[in-house]
């Protein structure tokens, strides 16, 4: 059965919200079901996921839609790699989309003939994905396409005693695994380069040295160079939130706010 989306910009709305963070547009999402998760690209593109089944996006500049389903469950959309989408599938299959939703490849699936059952991952490429293996305890460098690992971590809970973490965040050659009251920093070469003190969150993305954070319908900035937190002041709670390069999107009962923080860091 075909769902019709219906979409507008709502204009006449830009303002400054703060001294330094700027409403530009909001966007707002006429569907009947819920939105299950929701992110944004760096083209600006917004995406999100109806109610577990169909992956939606609206492109920035034509306000076109797309979509994609593959009849199973879908969840955990990532859109940090500009080029590549990625989500799960069913029981842990891996997706891995063109930004026209397009497959790039038949899905990557785990647990897999090997000793490595990731639980988080995060795609690199077409060949590498880096994957947290809460078995091994151990940081992975994974070739997919070949069924091997390149690199791995040291055992992390000898060295932080933790075991547990919600979120694997790959950027600019650096990875992060997130927990929820640290976070561990590594290197391309999955070298542990920093142990950070942290909060409890609900969502988290991390861009070029600043990590955004939410928490009982609050949104945080926290710098990781100078350890600065401060809130960031969007005076509502929202259901999602996602972070470009460039902007902010903030999703509230349906209604995307598209906000610029350039002057906020």
């Amino acid at each position: 059965m075909k769902h019709f989306i219906f979409f507008f910009f709502i204009f006449g709305t830009t303002s400054v919200s703060s001294q330094e963070l700027i409403l530009k547009d909001s966007l707002k999402i006429e569907i009947q079901d819920s939105i299950t998760d929701f992110g944004a690209d760096d083209f600006h593109n917004i995406y999100f996921i109806r109610n577990f089944s169909e992956l939606i996006k609206i492109d920035a500049k034509t306000q076109k839609v797309k979509t994609f389903s593959n009849h199973s469950v879908l969840e955990n959309l990532n859109t940090q790699n500009i080029l590549q989408i990625t989500l799960k599938s069913g029981f842990f299959n891996l997706l891995v989309l063109d930004n026209q939703l397009n497959k790039v490849q038949d899905p990557i699936e785990f647990p897999i003939e090997t000793n490595f059952s990731p639980t988080l991952i995060a795609l690199v490429d077409n060949n590498y994905l880096w994957g947290y293996d809460p078995v091994l305890q151990r940081l992975v460098l994974w070739n997919y396409s070949d069924k091997k690992a390149i690199r791995q971590s040291v055992i992390l809970s000898e060295k932080t005693g933790d075991e547990f973490y919600s979120d694997l965040i790959y950027q600019d050659n650096k990875i992060f695994l997130a927990g929820y009251h640290k976070i561990l920093g590594f290197d391309e070469y999955a070298n542990l380069e920093a142990v950070i003190p942290f909060f409890e969150f609900d969502q988290i993305s991390i861009r070029k040295g600043n990590i955004f954070y939410s928490h009982e319908n609050k949104l945080f900035h926290f710098d990781l160079r100078t350890q600065e937190k401060k809130e960031v002041p969007l005076g509502f709670g929202f259901d999602y939130f996602s972070i470009n390069n460039r902007y902010l999107f903030a999703l509230k009962d349906k209604v995307v706010y598209i906000y610029d923080f350039q002057n906020f860091l």
